[in-house]
């Protein structure tokens, strides 16, 4: 993995700053699949696409329209001010991407309950923007299950969890679906209803667009979850 540039960005609120990294090149060999579609890559950095801002809580985009002009490089750029001459070694040597701040700090990823306000807020601009969201969010609360925070009875009945795979599922649907935006749409779909723990509408879809790929280990692998009426993800590779 080469890293690339680390770029700021800026608060449309508060103008606070915030840095975040780019990859120039990488590969997420070895990285470990799941039927939500996760990636976990351990050697591949998650480089946020939103964030919250630290200072007045207003959650945006990390992207053109909030970039600042002026990239930090790969090592952390710090003043040592002159408190004799405090103006004068300012002017000389302070990024103006930094504003008033002599340090930036990177972007931090949200939160389950950070996305959550990210969604209420409408932060979303276009259909793939809370397919993105919905996608994270769904992913938060999978992770939560995997570590233990979260057992499956109470993820069972939050209604927010399964609102979130409704929506989903809506934005799945034929009349809202970009194709170009995932593979293989008819799995995911028939995986949000297996996490719903609607297992006949499961089978349907894997009987109506896999009829003839019975034998696909993936396909096989979620008919048997659905038998055994398991609604967790599993590990496609």
């Amino acid at each position: 993995m080469i890293l690339g540039n680390t770029y700021v960005y800026a608060c449309p609120d508060c103008q606070l700053r915030v840095s975040k990294r780019s990859v120039r090149s990488g590969t997420r060999m070895g990285a470990t699949h799941y039927s939500d579609l996760r990636i976990d890559a351990p050697s591949y950095p998650k480089i946020p696409q939103l964030t919250k801002c630290e200072a007045c809580a207003c959650i945006f985009w990390l992207d053109e329209t909030t970039k600042v002009e002026g990239a930090i490089f790969s090592e952390p750029l710090l003043f040592y001010i002159d408190l004799d001459h405090i103006q004068e070694v300012q002017d000389e040597k302070k990024n103006p991407a930094f504003g008033d701040q002599l340090e930036i700090h990177p972007a931090k990823e949200l939160d389950r309950e950070g996305i959550k306000d990210a969604l209420f807020m409408n932060v979303q601009r276009d259909h793939e923007d809370e397919h993105y969201l919905r996608r994270l969010l769904l992913w938060a609360y999978h992770e939560q299950l995997q570590d233990g925070t979260i057992l499956r009875e109470e993820l069972n009945e939050d209604l927010d969890y399964l609102e979130n795979i409704d929506a989903l599922l809506h934005l799945l649907a034929d009349e809202n679906y970009d194709k170009d935006d995932d593979d293989d749409p008819h799995f995911f779909r028939a995986e949000l209803h297996r996490y719903a723990g609607r297992f006949d509408q499961c089978m349907n879809i894997l009987r109506f667009r896999y009829a003839l790929q019975f034998w696909h280990p993936y396909v096989r692998k979620m008919k048997q979850q659905c038998r055994k009426r398991n609604r967790d993800a599993f590990v496609m590779n």
